[in-house]
């Protein structure tokens, strides 16, 4: 159930879009004493995919989970860091004719990107890099396959990157990091994840004892022009439902305790 609300009933997603859409043309389509009722529904609707859809809005909204953080400086900021460990982002994977292709979502590959800059800050650390199968389908492959593959096409050697590949969502990657941490000693380190995740990250990783240091991939890629604020697009559509997406997943972690 987790799994189909996680990856279906988001703002951003179409099945979203059209139970609302569907809520409001039925009100019009009640009688004279809804209709009213229909218009400002589907008025509010349009708005609020306006603000979440639009850069700036996008941008506003980010801003209520950002909060200071931002990339590792310097290895001055991390001292004694023997880590870098890499929460997942979500990914795909796609089969046809018999063959199996792990993809990356966006926010998963700024976050390698992420990693890989903070691995080469920081000389030589070991990089863990997590994500097991979200999806359902019997052929999915774990998120961190593609993920070790990218990190090690863009530099870092393979025998430096160990791979978690049971977790299915933040807290998992919270109790089975802590385990693999343990067994090799490791006490200090890096995490890298987006920077609307991190604050519920920090949380999940700080109530099972571990305190990282924390270190944000970028929300978006380099863009050769900055998009006009007010004008949607998808990019913006991303970032406004994983903020609300986010909220949500706070409230129900500090519901269960796992905060």
């Amino acid at each position: 159930m987790l799994t189909f609300v996680k990856q279906t009933l988001q703002p951003g997603s179409l099945p979203v879009l059209l139970v609302l859409v569907t809520i409001g043309v039925a009100l019009l389509y009640a009688g004279s004493r809804l209709a009213r009722q229909g218009r400002r529904w589907l008025t509010a609707v349009l708005i609020g995919y306006w603000i979440l859809s639009s850069p700036l809005g996008a941008a506003l909204l980010a801003r209520t989970l950002t909060g200071t953080y931002g990339p590792l400086a310097s290895p001055a900021d991390a001292p004694g860091v023997q880590a870098v460990v890499m929460l997942g982002g979500g990914g795909k994977t796609i089969q046809s004719a018999g063959n199996r292709l792990a993809l990356m979502t966006t926010p998963t590959a700024l976050r390698v990107l992420e990693t890989v800059r903070v691995y080469r800050l920081l000389g030589n650390p070991l990089v863990i890099v997590s994500g097991g199968i979200t999806e359902k389908s019997t052929f999915a492959l774990p998120e961190s396959d593609a993920v070790k593959t990218a990190v090690v096409a863009l530099g870092v050697p393979a025998d430096r990157v160990v791979v978690e590949a049971e977790s299915k969502n933040t807290r998992e990657e919270a109790l089975v990091i802590k385990r693999m941490l343990d067994e090799r000693r490791i006490r200090s380190f890096v995490m890298v994840t987006s920077p609307l995740h991190m604050r519920r990250s920090l949380a999940v990783f700080a109530a099972q004892g571990l305190r990282a240091v924390p270190s944000a991939s970028a929300l978006y890629g380099d863009r050769l022009s900055s998009p006009f604020p007010l004008m949607p697009s998808d990019s913006a559509l991303e970032i406004g439902s994983a903020v609300i997406y986010e909220w949500s997943a706070l409230a129900y972690y500090w519901f269960r305790g796992w905060l």
